[in-house]
């Protein structure tokens, strides 16, 4: 009797990360078990629930995401470094479309645990360590951290949904940086109505 093919972890995150990608969050389990060519059952072998897959999806994208941004060159000047850290997250943003998607849309939908956001957020030390850096410098605007590293993410998940060519890239830095940092005059005083 034939001995039945092991189904890796790996190959039901990537149907998964495929059908998110193309159907949503809400497909279920046995949806991406089709896609993955396994039994539901042999999915729940390995993802106890669909959050445990949902979170186990999430992670494996924040983990290769942080693999790509990589850690900032620490001789360099505070903006360098967060250019850095745009340059490579965008550029992993734009060759990786689908997973940017998928991760954006479990993190928005709130799908990720508290947990899994958490670990996947661990790989993102040395970034956040540069932000951190900057702002107590007085490089930043004095705002919570958290608020500004949304700001960041927005305008990179804009810059892939734009379609921005490097140029466009390079100007959307510039917008961000000049945005976030000390170096622009804001208003001293509210807009009128």
């Amino acid at each position: 009797m034939a001995r039945p093919k092991e189904h890796k972890p790996e190959t039901i995150l990537l149907a998964a990360l495929s059908v998110f990608h193309e159907e949503g969050v809400t497909v279920s389990t046995a949806r991406i078990a089709k896609a993955a060519g396994v039994s539901n059952g042999s999915l729940f072998n390995y993802f106890p629930t669909k959050q445990a897959l949902i979170d186990a999806l999430y992670v494996s994208i924040k983990s290769e995401m942080a693999a790509a941004v990589g850690e900032p060159d620490h001789a360099k000047p505070i903006e360098h470094r967060v250019r850095q850290i745009w340059d490579r997250w965008f550029e992993w943003a734009r060759d990786n479309r689908e997973a940017h998607h998928v991760m954006n849309l479990l993190h928005q939908a709130g799908l990720a645990s508290a947990d899994a956001q958490a670990v996947g957020n661990q790989h993102f030390e040395g970034s956040v360590a540069v932000f951190d850096e900057a702002l107590a410098a007085g490089v930043l605007v004095d705002l919570p951290i958290d608020y500004l590293g949304a700001l960041v993410q927005q305008q990179i998940d804009q810059a892939v949904v734009s379609e921005l060519d490097d140029h466009q890239a390079e100007v959307a830095f510039g917008v961000l940086w000049n945005g976030i940092t000390r170096n622009s005059n804001p208003p001293s005083t509210k807009a009128s109505q």
